[in-house]
């Protein structure tokens, strides 16, 4: 099933223009954190509710790496949202 469309809230989107603008002539690297909403008629919908941006480990033109603590601490941010988001729809 084809992902037919994206939603996100406005902070994340600025969180997203503001990593990009302040890094403007380097690539950049980040996580979006949501989940995907499956409707009756089959479409796919990506509910993104979290952003969290990566600095680069590595400063070579030819590649964007991030470090695995950053990852760890993008994951342990996921769970704790999600988790809350569960209590919030309970």
């Amino acid at each position: 099933m084809a992902l037919t469309c994206v939603n996100m809230s406005e902070d994340v989107w600025l969180t997203c223009l503001t990593h990009a603008l302040s890094t403007e002539t380097e690539e950049i690297m980040g996580l979006l954190l949501g989940d995907i909403q499956y409707s009756k008629n089959g479409s796919a919908t990506a509910m993104i509710w979290g952003a969290s941006p990566q600095s680069r480990s590595d400063r070579q033109k030819d590649r964007v790496e991030t470090n695995p603590e950053q990852l760890a601490a993008a994951s342990a941010q996921a769970e704790i949202s999600f988790f809350l988001l569960l209590l919030h729809t309970l």
